[in-house]
């Protein structure tokens, strides 16, 4: 029996643990950044409803200001009626007239209509600040739980890197050099346990006799199918 083959799964265990470790930690930037995306899309959003509130509150006072002209075209025809002459003209002042009122009636409705689509963009500003302010809470809680974590994940970067270089005088120099190429090149898994008789990385089945090997434990054995090396462990299933 090897003892080189438990200081390898011993050493193959810590680089997993090494592995997630450093996938959690370069995670965090993106984390922040969904935060920091959410703050500003919510900011976009409410720049957005407030253009929206002001333009129909100006297009409202511009309405407003037409039928202040309208108002005073119309009363400066109901005084010029004293002076008309002839009941042609007479006539013809009254149409004017009624079609300035109605045409002040129609924008009279369209001011209503844009109170109307006003109280309701402004509810929409509201909506968007409060979500702007929870949004940024968001990050400020979000920001100090990342510190923490990032924290947090770089003593156990440590301690992991620590326990790692605990194992590596374990296993001989060349078998080293074998499992550090082997852990480049599939992706952080060199050493795989039997299970199930197969390999428990690629999960390619060990023929009979391999697995008898694989029992022995005494020697290195690479899986046919993927490369790794491949240990029996006293509680692998057959």
């Amino acid at each position: 029996m090897l003892p080189e083959l438990d200081a390898l799964l011993a050493l193959q265990r810590q680089d997993s643990l090494l592995l997630e470790a450093r996938r959690q930690k370069e995670g965090i930037p993106k984390r922040r950044d969904a935060l920091r995306g959410a703050v500003e899309g919510a900011r976009t959003t409410l720049d957005r409803a407030k253009k929206e509130l002001e333009q129909a509150r100006l297009a409202r006072r511009t309405v407003e200001k037409e039928v202040e002209a309208i108002s005073a075209e119309s009363a400066k025809l109901e005084r010029q009626l004293h002076d008309i002459k002839t009941n042609k003209e007479y006539q013809a002042f009254l149409h004017e007239i009624e079609l300035l009122k109605n045409k002040r009636s129609e924008q009279e409705t369209r001011i209503l209509e844009s109170f109307d689509r006003e109280e309701k963009l402004s509810s929409a500003v509201g909506a968007a600040e409060r979500r702007l302010k929870e949004e940024e809470a968001r990050l400020k809680e979000g920001d100090e739980t990342l510190a923490r974590e990032d924290a947090a994940l770089d003593q156990r970067l440590h301690s992991l890197t620590q326990d790692r270089e605990a194992v590596k005088p374990r296993v001989p120099p060349t078998l080293l050099t074998r499992y550090d190429r082997l852990l480049a090149a599939r992706e952080g898994v060199a050493v795989a346990e039997v299970r199930k008789g197969a390999c428990g990385a690629c999960f390619k089945a060990l023929t009979p006799h391999a697995l008898q090997e694989a029992r022995k434990r005494d020697q290195v054995q690479m899986c046919e199918s993927c490369g790794r090396i491949m240990i029996w462990v006293e509680a692998s299933p057959t």
